[in-house]
């Protein structure tokens, strides 16, 4: 068989865009933004290129992330090559996986009409649309059943999935890689299923629901056609594994609610009876409402502002804080610090600790409305207390405290013990060393020379080698700690290009 010209098959410069565009909501996020992207795209593309011409895929690192009442998500840092692969071979194979994917599923997807390989609809934009057909269903139905499925990306199978690939895409060397990637992400002790947090996984999350769209669509009645419109919209909505279909009475959304059920068993799912309702009457369009908050955006673009609403949702927050929905919260926390009202905000910081879930969220409104100095004893009494069942949430707070700004000693020696305790995870660990890279580089490369020796991932050898490179390690030391893992190569090639000159901290990372 020849050889693929992987240049001609895939467009990388596409991918690494995509991979831009999805890192903002990363679960973790990399203090110098992923270098490597630019230095594989701008020179050195064949280290991806040769990737596809390999089999299997890399360690990735593993990160526990809270999910509301304490619930827990299972997510993996992928490597760096193997995503950008991954989202290569996705976008390549795009219009055959979704091309032809309902109007009424929103995300992570293709525009409906002259859908193009590689080229999404942007998320915003998503959802916006998903929200007002929301409201404008929840107007004109007196019943919707709303359901999810269990363990969404990990439960997806493997092998199953792999089929669906095959059965929509021509046999060829990228299809075959492609599913080679997916089964080795699948691979990984406590990882099955497919990595969360990414275009490429999100692109065939959806693919592989389209017999649970078939049945919806079954049950959904049509909407009128705009004018001149090609896509023809019915009365569901989908957003990943969120459903929502409205109906005219409880007794056939009951009658799709089990055939949903039998869908989603044969792809070996299943729907979430504790998440699975039955709406009527005024509910449908209260739930509705609260899930795209139109009425708290409306009030606030009067003139004069109406908060009451906003503040409405901040008290049904506070109420329950810890089954408080993480969309909720994020839509909430974004509000205040645009339009600068803290209503309740020192409440908040009192029930952080009860929504560790959303810690990322509160952590910028904290930073928006308090002084760093105040929130130091505040952090170090959270981060040493029983309530951090997540470290993820540890490290998402510990971004308050902005890399420009000195520092009381205990929060610089909690760091350095962080730095230095083996079994610290990726997110803490590079929020601790990147601030104390800062804060005190004597200190931080004698904390990244002491933990390289215990480091539990590659991931977490090169955010200790970045890190004592920025406070001024020598270049010798630098090299000889990224040389232990081929995982490492294209940063140590990437550093080699650029004469061991530290990468710059990304700007929304460091402040």
């Amino acid at each position: 068989m020849a050889k693929v010209d992987w240049a001609k098959t895939f467009d990388l410069k596409k991918a690494v865009e995509n991979l831009r565009v999805e890192m903002v909501g990363d679960w973790h996020q990399d203090p110098w933004g992923w270098p490597e992207l630019g230095y594989i795209l701008n020179k050195e593309p064949q280290t991806a290129f040769s990737h596809c011409d390999a089999s299997g895929t890399r360690r990735p690192a593993l990160v526990d992330v809270p999910k509301e009442n304490w619930g827990t998500r299972p997510a993996v840092v992928l490597d760096i090559v193997d995503r950008v692969v991954y989202q290569a071979l996705v976008d390549r194979l795009s219009v055959q996986l979704i091309g032809d994917m309902s109007p009424n599923a929103f995300g992570w997807r293709l525009p409906p009409t002259a859908p193009a390989p590689g080229v999404y609809s942007h998320n915003n934009n998503q959802w916006a649309g998903y929200r007002g057909h929301l409201s404008l269903l929840a107007g004109w139905h007196q019943a919707a059943l709303r359901t999810d499925l269990v363990s969404f990306f990990a439960s997806i199978p493997v092998p199953e999935l792999q089929e669906a690939i095959q059965d929509r895409c021509a046999s060829s060397a990228v299809t075959k890689r492609l599913c080679d990637v997916v089964e080795g992400f699948g691979a990984v002790p406590g990882r099955s299923g497919l990595a969360q947090r990414s275009t490429a996984s999100a692109v065939l999350a959806n693919m592989y629901l389209a017999p649970l769209d078939d049945v919806l669509l079954h049950h959904a009645t049509p909407l009128m056609v705009m004018w001149r419109s090609k896509v023809r919209y019915h009365s569901f909505a989908r957003w990943m594994d969120d459903i929502w279909l409205f109906v005219d009475d409880p007794a056939a959304a009951r009658r799709a609610q089990m055939e949903l059920q039998a869908a989603a068993q044969s792809l070996g799912l299943n729907l979430n009876s504790a998440k699975t309702d039955v709406l009527e009457g005024d509910d449908v369009a209260e739930q509705a409402r609260e899930i795209e908050h139109s009425a708290v955006d409306g009030a606030i673009e009067e003139a004069p502002p109406d908060y009451v609403p906003l503040e409405e949702l901040i008290d049904r927050i506070l109420d329950n804080p810890e089954k408080a929905s993480r969309t909720s919260l994020k839509f909430a926390t974004q509000r205040m610090r645009d339009k600068g009202h803290e209503y309740r905000v020192s409440d908040l910081a009192l029930a952080a600790k009860r929504m560790p879930h959303a810690a990322d969220a509160l952590a910028r409104l904290f930073k928006h409305v308090f002084t760093h100095s105040s929130m130091q004893e505040w952090y170090l009494e959270y981060a040493t207390s029983d309530w951090t069942t997540h470290e993820w949430s540890v490290a998402q707070l510990g971004r308050i405290f902005p890399s420009s700004k000195a520092v009381r000693k205990p929060l610089r020696e909690f760091f350095a013990n962080a730095i230095r305790d083996a079994n610290t995870g990726l997110p803490l660990l590079s929020v601790a060393a990147q601030r104390l890279g800062v804060w005190d580089p004597p200190e931080a490369r004698d904390a990244c020379r002491d933990a390289f020796r215990r480091a539990a991932s590659p991931q977490a050898r090169r955010v200790l080698a970045l890190t004592a490179l920025g406070a001024g390690e020598t270049r010798t030391k630098v090299r000889s700690w990224l040389k232990a893992d081929p995982e490492n190569d294209v940063t140590l090639r990437m550093l080699e290009s650029c004469g061991f000159v530290a990468p710059p901290v990304s700007k929304d990372f460091a402040v």
